[in-house]
């Protein structure tokens, strides 16, 4: 697999990139823009509104078109313009607008590039191609190690505006790598006339249940690390650096736990470990509402580190199994459960937040994980009746 460096280092700088910005968003709204908690929420909504149309189109032609990579290199360049434009607009429209046209078309990038990459190791042996994205979605977990920190300490030094031309050059060195990269066709999945009419129609009936399952994780998921830095901050009266520690943090432990998952054999299946995950993340909900310190606040990391290394590394395939041969489609269906999470956790949080503290938004999202939960334990039902 003579282009998996390439690969790598496209994946790193994306999620470096991302790592560095992502985390401060909410700060940036509400510090540098003046928005009220209410108002965050409708301008994160809007943006995975923007993220899931944009998102769902460039799958269909991605998986239509005979070459993927210029749709890939449209979406970082929509990253470098998003960025460089938060870095100097301070309007409230303004910021909503760049979020509706540039960020939400940025937003495709993760999909594109994990689906290209899929595509581009197409024909190594076994299942050299799936464990390589398993390590690639590693690798992505690895730039969120450093990126919050040095994030945080360049806040600190340049502000919003050095936090975000940094992110905009990310997304320019995530591209340049993948100029090297060849196309290559994806193999069209044909069924046998035997499994045509058994095996994978139930299972492609259920993937909606899947999706809404992961939809109400990822609402879930996007309320909290909304609300995180603003709890930590405003709520416990900590620091940005702390933020940064913690959010780092998490992502130094799904590393380990990553790579365990795409090396060791005899692992339950995934449905069974994406469940697991799903009341594992109410607990870590649960765990940050009672909690009044850093302490355990770090153990909620841990948790949390472990649930993410599970559906982040699992999910995508996840999907793919679900939807063979359509590679783009189902990265961008899992990618769209988050960006619709996204778009309900945007004006849930900033409800919730403005109206019941922000420490009330934890306890709405192991409601709500819960509930991704309770799905899950229904599609293991149905599979069964």
């Amino acid at each position: 697999m003579p282009h998996v460096p390439a690969l790598t280092l496209s994946v790193f700088m994306l999620g470096f990139g991302l790592s560095m910005a992502m985390p401060y968003m909410s700060l940036f709204g509400v510090k540098a823009v003046g928005m009220t908690p209410l108002q965050l929420g409708v301008f994160l909504t809007l943006n995975a509104v923007s993220a899931v149309l944009v998102g769902t189109r460039l799958a269909r032609w991605s998986d239509r078109w005979t070459r993927r990579k210029p749709l890939v290199l449209v979406t970082l360049a929509a990253g470098l313009t998003a960025y460089l434009l938060l870095s100097g607009v301070r309007s409230y429209p303004g910021v909503v607008a760049t979020g509706l046209i540039f960020m939400g078309t940025a937003a495709a990038a993760f999909p594109q590039v994990f689906a290209f990459a899929r595509v581009s190791l197409t024909g190594a042996p076994g299942d050299l191609p799936e464990r390589a994205v398993t390590v690639l979605r590693s690798v992505f977990s690895l730039a969120w190690v450093v990126g919050p920190g040095l994030g945080a300490a360049v806040l600190a030094r340049w502000g919003f505006q050095g936090t975000f031309v940094v992110t905009a050059a990310c997304f320019v060195l995530a591209a340049l790598p993948l100029l090297g990269v060849p196309e290559k066709q994806p193999p069209r999945h044909r069924a046998a006339p035997a499994q045509a009419a058994s095996a994978p129609a139930p299972t492609g009936k259920l993937v909606w249940w899947v999706a809404l399952a992961f939809v109400l994780y990822a609402t879930s998921m996007s309320m909290g690390m909304t609300m995180f830095p603003l709890f930590i901050t405003e709520t416990l009266r900590g620091s940005e650096g702390q933020v940064g520690f913690l959010v780092g943090l998490c992502a130094l432990l799904e590393i380990p736990v990553m790579l365990a998952l795409a090396t060791l054999r005899g692992l339950p299946g995934t449905q069974k470990l994406v469940k697991g995950a799903f009341l594992l993340f109410a607990v870590h909900f649960a765990l940050i509402y009672f909690s009044s310190g850093l302490p355990l606040l770090v153990t909620t990391q841990a948790i949390r580190a472990a649930v993410l290394a599970v559906t982040a590394g699992l999910g995508m395939l996840y999907f793919q199994e679900l939807m063979p041969g359509r590679f783009a489609a189902a990265t961008t269906m899992f990618a769209n459960t988050s960006a619709v999470g996204g778009m309900l956790a945007g004006i849930l949080s900033g409800a919730a937040a403005q109206w019941f503290g922000y420490r009330a938004v934890f306890l709405l999202c192991a409601a709500l994980t819960f509930g991704g939960w309770m799905v899950m334990q229904f599609i293991v039902k149905k599979k069964a009746a």
